[in-house]
C-alpha cells in the first residue's frame, strides 16, 4: 500500500514555523552547493550561475510550501502577481539575499521566508547558510538565533552606533539614491556599512550586532521577514520619517529603539537638504 503525502493545512504558527525552518535549512544547503567553484569567474559565467541558483532555490522553496499549503498565495521576485493579499494567507520568499555577494563567492548572503495573514507578518525566518545562523520569530514570541533568544543592542547615542544600509537597485538611473542620507549618517554614527544584504543586516540589528539599518526602494521580500525579527527582539521599525512601517513600501528604518529618534532627525535633515522623495516604491495591496 502506497502512502500519499497530504497537504498540511494548519492554522498553528508554530507548525508554520517548523515547516519554514526546515525548508530554509534545505534551501541553504542548495545554495552552498551552488556557490562558485572558482574565484574570478567571467562576468557572463557569474551571471548565469547567479540566475540559475536564484531560480532553482526559489522553485524549491515555492514548491515545498505549495505542497504543504496549496490554498496559500505567494509573493517573490519571480511572482507574476506581486501583490499583497489581505483576503488569504501569503508567503513572502527570497531565495538569495545578497545575490551579487553570492555570485562573487562572498559568504555574506542569506535567504528569507515570511508568513503574512490579514496584512500582519506572523512569522519570519532568515538563514545565513555559510555562517549557519538561523534567525526565527513568531509574532508575540520573541526572536531567536539558533534556538537562543536574542535582543537588540542597548547603544544609547547615534555617535556610538554601528549602522548599515542598502542602496537601491536602480541607483544608477534613479533620482532617489540614498547617497545623501548615507552622507549625513556616516558623519554622525560611529560607522555605516553597506553589505548589500538587507534581510541579514536587519537580523543583525535584532541580535544587537548592528544598532540600526535603513534602506530606500527595496523590494518587499527583502524586508518583510527581517522586520519582524527586529520588532520581536525589542527594536523599532518604521518608515524613514518615523511613520508606521508598511510592507507595501520599499522604505524602512529599523533600530534598537533608543537611537531611533536621532536617526529619524538625521534622515529628515538630509531629506530637507536634498529634497529626497519619500516612499517612492509601492506595490498594490488588495
Amino acid at each position: 500500500m502506497t502512502n500519499t503525502l497530504k497537504p498540511v493545512e494548519t492554522t498553528s504558527n508554530a507548525n508554520y514555523l517548523k515547516v519554514a525552518r526546515n525548508i530554509a535549512k534545505k534551501s541553504g544547503e542548495l545554495l552552498v552547493e551552488r556557490l562558485p567553484s572558482e574565484l574570478n569567474l567571467a562576468v557572463r559565467q557569474r551571471r548565469i550561475l547567479m540566475e540559475s541558483a536564484d531560480r532553482e532555490v526559489h522553485d524549491y522553496m515555492y514548491n515545498e510550501l505549495k505542497l504543504h499549503y496549496p490554498s496559500h498565495s505567494f509573493i517573490s521576485v519571480f511572482s507574476k502577481n506581486q501583490k499583497f493579499h489581505k483576503d488569504r494567507p501569503q508567503w513572502v520568499i527570497d531565495p538569495i539575499v545578497g545575490l551579487a555577494n553570492f555570485g562573487h563567492g562572498d559568504p555574506g548572503f542569506a535567504l528569507s521566508i515570511a508568513f503574512v495573514e490579514n496584512g500582519i507578518t506572523e512569522l519570519a525566518v532568515v538563514y545565513s547558510p555559510i555562517f549557519e545562523q538561523l534567525f526565527t520569530a513568531i509574532k508575540g514570541g520573541g526572536t531567536y538565533l539558533n534556538g537562543q533568544k536574542i535582543q537588540v543592542s542597548r547603544t544609547g547615542e547615534l555617535q556610538d552606533s554601528l549602522l548599515s544600509t542598502r542602496f537601491p537597485y536602480d541607483i544608477r538611473t534613479s533620482n532617489v539614491t540614498n547617497l545623501e542620507i548615507f552622507a549625513e549618517l556616516i558623519l554622525k554614527a560611529e560607522s555605516v556599512r553597506n553589505n548589500a544584504t538587507a534581510s541579514l543586516d536587519l537580523a543583525y540589528v535584532a541580535s544587537g550586532q548592528y544598532d540600526g539599518f535603513w534602506a530606500i526602494n527595496m523590494n518587499p521580500w527583502d524586508l518583510v521577514a527581517a522586520a519582524l525579527l527586529v520588532e520581536e527582539a525589542g527594536g523599532k521599525v518604521t518608515g524613514l520619517s518615523g511613520e508606521p512601517y508598511q510592507m507595501e513600501f520599499g522604505n524602512i528604518l529599523a533600530t534598537n529603539g533608543v537611537i531611533h529618534n536621532e536617526v529619524v532627525k538625521a534622515i529628515t535633515e538630509a531629506k530637507s537638504k536634498y529634497e529626497i522623495e519619500n516612499q517612492t516604491s509601492k506595490r498594490t495591496t488588495i
